[in-house]
């Protein structure tokens, strides 16, 4: 799908082939899954091949960022499909000439929709081509802002089910296996957003450098060292994210081996305390003819007795000791 767009003292708008004929041609071009057709019909607006979609998947720095006929051409990975409960890391290109933006994706990101409710406004900051990039490049800066402080509370939630002490006392190996579950899923989510911060970063440092200076004129250069400092300070922020959430791994299969340890020690223990009754049994249980015990007429309560005795002090012991 092929959106245009053009920019006016309203802010702005989309435009359709009739209104660009009539004299209002549009300032950027956005594709969505574009066809062969639309991605030709772009490539003619801007005066630049557009990547496919095989080329913005490479990790490659110059297969990312590059410059092309005058056209700075960057790549970021930025996360989709998080509301849907499936997050993604998706590719979104930037295609930045001196007057014309064409944005190449592949799925629709909150960020974006996010982004458009806003630029049509007059003070939008989307009067140029430099003001589309950076309000895109604030948009998905905020989203992953909004991303982290989900796992950031999805977090203290773990934390506070498995530390606090009435949730301790009740905790069982099942729900420890649901919160290994729910810890994995949130570092998972966590390093896809350091990822994209990884990447929104480099985007950054790229546009810094590689986009003329008149483009960064009208306060687009201090929105992007501002977009840079965000990305910077939210990366130190998933670091101790991913920290604790290492942390509360490690404390989960600790608490896992604990309760297995005592599954084991009791088991140690109820043996033990079985081993001597067993003997006992066993040995008058052979039934050999010259055994002088079986003549007794009180051999069976006492054998009995000795059992019970040779149960009861080894359990006393551990009693005391603290065993069990």
């Amino acid at each position: 799908m092929l959106t245009a767009y053009a920019i006016s003292d309203a802010g702005l708008a989309p435009v359709t082939p009739e209104a660009s004929a009539a004299g209002a041609p549009p300032a950027w071009l956005d594709l969505f899954a574009p066809s062969p057709e639309e991605e030709h019909a772009a490539e003619a607006f801007l005066g630049a091949l557009v990547p496919t979609r095989e080329e913005t998947q490479e990790i490659e720095f110059s297969s990312r960022f590059y410059v092309e006929n005058g056209v700075v051409f960057m790549t970021a990975s930025v996360i989709a499909g998080l509301d849907a409960g499936h997050p993604v890391l998706t590719p979104f290109t930037f295609g930045v000439g001196k007057s014309k933006i064409v944005t190449l994706r592949y799925e629709d990101t909150k960020a974006f929709r996010q982004f458009l409710s806003v630029a049509p406004k007059p003070d939008g900051g989307c009067g140029t081509p430099t003001g589309i990039f950076n309000g895109l490049l604030e948009a998905f800066i905020a989203r992953t802002a909004d991303v982290l402080e989900h796992i950031a509370q999805a977090v203290d939630r773990i934390n506070s089910e498995i530390f606090t002490r009435k949730a301790s006392e009740r905790i069982r190996s099942k729900r420890l296996s649901i919160l290994i579950g729910a810890i994995g899923m949130q570092g998972d989510l966590a390093s896809k957003a350091r990822e994209s911060l990884s990447s929104l970063e480099r985007l950054a440092q790229y546009a810094a450098a590689m986009l003329p200076d008149q483009a960064l004129k009208n306060g687009n250069g201090t929105r992007l060292k501002l977009a840079l400092r965000d990305v910077r300070s939210l990366e130190d922020h998933v670091n101790f994210v991913l920290n604790k959430i290492t942390f509360l791994l490690d404390a989960t299969l600790g608490l896992v081996a604990n309760q297995q340890n005592q599954v084991v020690s009791v088991l140690t223990v109820a043996s033990t305390i079985l081993m001597p009754p067993t003997l006992i049994g066993t040995i008058y249980g052979m039934n050999f003819k010259d055994m002088p015990e079986l003549g007794w007429g009180f051999g069976y309560p006492l054998a009995l007795g000795i059992m019970v005795v040779s149960a009861l002090v080894p359990f006393l012991y551990f009693k005391r000791r603290g065993w069990l």
